[in-house]
């Protein structure tokens, strides 16, 4: 059990499940002017690691090639800056049923959502964590997930306006979420989230 005041850095990462009662998927959203979302190349290698090092990320070698093995197909999204031909946000669709702390039956994960700091506020996260979602329910994942440290707001809030759900599978996960919830401005209705994954859906895929 962890403490009511534990400060959210110290904590594991909470999951969110997309609910399989959305299975038809998020909304289409139309890139803002001056943005253009291409598909990762290998060439493009050199241009996400200053986009990693902005979010205070460390990616080694050896962590970049196990993260591109578990890529879906074109499920690398990339998006670009037309007027510097800059990357400014990426994300991933990646095969990931294990997630250290909990297993996710054939589960699809949301991976690596960056947006550049100067370019944050004009809804690409949500753009990005879309098109992640779309392409592994396209690829017929019964179960997608993402793991979002607590302290990480605009995150949390992104994924959560788009329609994940956290899954309050230990008892402590309620409380983290009342906090957490109300630290965001978002509804806090543990009585409708998921206790694991089953309970995230009425319907079969």
């Amino acid at each position: 059990m962890f403490s009511a005041l534990a400060d959210e850095s110290t904590l594991p990462a909470p999951y969110l499940l997309w609910p399989h009662t959305l299975l038809t998927g998020p909304p289409q959203m139309r890139i803002p002017t001056g943005y253009e979302l291409r598909p990762y190349r290998s060439s493009d290698e050199q241009a996400l690691y200053p986009l990693f090092v902005s979010e205070g990320w460390s990616i080694d070698d050896a962590a970049w090639h196990d993260y591109l093995d578990r890529v879906l197909p074109h499920g690398l999204f990339m998006l670009w800056h037309t007027t510097s031909n800059v990357v400014i946000g990426t994300a991933g669709a990646i095969h990931n049923p294990r997630g250290g702390r909990y297993y996710f039956p054939f589960g699809g994960e949301l991976a690596y959502l960056v947006i550049h700091p100067d370019h944050r506020g004009h809804g690409l996260g949500a753009i990005l964590s879309s098109h992640v979602v779309q392409h592994l329910l396209s690829a017929r994942y019964n179960n997608i997930w993402v793991g979002v440290q607590g302290f990480r707001r605009a995150a949390i809030k992104t994924y959560l306006k788009l329609g994940f759900q956290p899954l309050l599978h230990q008892p402590d996960l309620p409380e983290r979420w009342r906090r957490i919830c109300q630290q965001v401005g978002w509804p806090y209705t543990p009585e409708v989230w998921p206790t694991n994954v089953s309970s995230s859906t009425e319907t079969d895929v």
